[in-house]
């Protein structure tokens, strides 16, 4: 008897403790979009913005409903792919925003990215008939999510490794704010679709992996908000920075003069 309620205990301070983490990320969400908006960053990060109001609407709808009911399970289904979609304009904004000055980069690699990003669904979607078998009777959607978020998710984590490659390689000079936002969603992507692919391939005490996974994302989340509420500001869309690798000068300018032949050659080239 005593076993039991101790572990009702536990199971309500657990419960607690999301909630509290989960209404933190709820307020952090909203102040970002009110800190880009009071500062004029919501027309420059669009999507990313947009992104954010989502993530407040789904989580004060689904805020009042157990996880375990049926109206949050069909909330939570109905809201995903709009998710999934914004995951891709927020990645596509960041490449935009990363090679603007560098049109002929942009152009060829705008059509490698949707191109990847269809296979990557396409792929997706032919696995599930496969394993329609495998589905479970209950909240068969889970499943098939999982699926396909697997192959969108790694679609653009390769996305985002090939920017970061670019950025931390060549000393493409960005606005403050664009290095920093392009760093924290980085951070912020990577590690929580690293928990997200150990939560589906984990197999024993689903329950128990399902809050943990909970718990360490929005933990994440908290701190990233907290990045962008306090290093994105009005002056720091002004001021140019770069990632400093130690290198000289010398060896800084023929790095970008390597970047602007190649983009000059593939802006020809696009033009032919």
């Amino acid at each position: 008897m005593r076993g039991s309620c101790r572990t009702r205990r536990l199971i309500m301070l657990a419960w607690k403790l999301e909630k509290f983490l989960w209404t933190l990320n709820i307020l952090g969400s909203a102040l970002v979009v009110w800190r880009l908006y009071s500062n004029g960053l919501h027309s420059i990060y669009r999507f990313f913005c947009a992104s954010l109001v989502l993530s407040v609407v789904r989580s004060v709808a689904l805020y009042s409903f157990s996880p375990r009911s049926a109206t949050y399970y069909w909330i939570w289904t109905a809201s995903q792919p709009f998710y999934w979609l914004f995951y891709v304009l927020v990645v596509f904004e960041l490449y935009s925003l990363v090679l603007k000055r560098y049109r002929g980069i942009y152009s060829v690699g705008r059509w490698l990215f949707f191109a990847g990003i269809a296979t990557a669904l396409i792929a997706s979607a032919l696995t599930i008939f496969p394993t329609v078998a495998a589905a479970p009777d209950k909240h068969p959607h889970l499943y098939y999510y999982a699926l396909i978020e697997r192959g969108v998710v790694t679609s653009l984590a390769v996305c985002l490794l090939l920017l970061l490659a670019v950025v931390a390689w060549f000393p493409v000079p960005l606005s403050r704010n664009l290095l920093t936002h392009c760093s924290v969603y980085s951070s912020f992507f990577f590690v929580n679709n690293v928990i997200v692919l150990y939560w589906h391939a984990s197999g024993a005490n689903a329950r128990l992996v399902a809050y943990l996974t909970s718990v360490s994302r929005l933990s994440i989340g908290l701190v990233c908000l907290l990045c962008w509420i306090f290093l994105l500001s009005r002056r720091g869309e002004e001021r140019q920075a770069s990632l400093l690798l130690g290198r000289s000068s010398l060896q800084e300018k023929r790095l970008l003069g390597q970047l602007e032949t190649l983009n000059a050659t593939l802006l020809r080239t696009a033009q032919k």
